[in-house]
């Protein structure tokens, strides 16, 4: 899956705003392919991850935050 790609590489990132929420969706999409959680918990926690308005305050680059947008809410089947 390419999203899960472009997850792990975020996860990889030096700043704290980008490698946390990569590695919480990372997390999220392991439980929900394992079973622990339904597709519906499992869209609202995808979203929930990247809504939040501290994203919108953290965020220093565009690209960046859009990427990871993209990937988490593409990983959680919301886009």
């Amino acid at each position: 899956m390419e999203d899960r790609s472009v997850l792990e590489e975020l996860a990889q990132d030096d700043r704290s705003w980008v490698s946390e929420r990569a590695s919480l969706a990372l997390q999220m999409l392991d439980q929900h392919e394992g079973g622990g959680l339904d597709e519906f918990e499992f869209q609202d926690i995808m979203n929930r991850i990247v809504a939040s308005s501290d994203l919108d305050r953290e965020a220093d680059d565009l690209d960046t935050k859009a990427a990871l947008v993209t990937a988490v809410l593409a990983a959680g089947g919301c886009i």
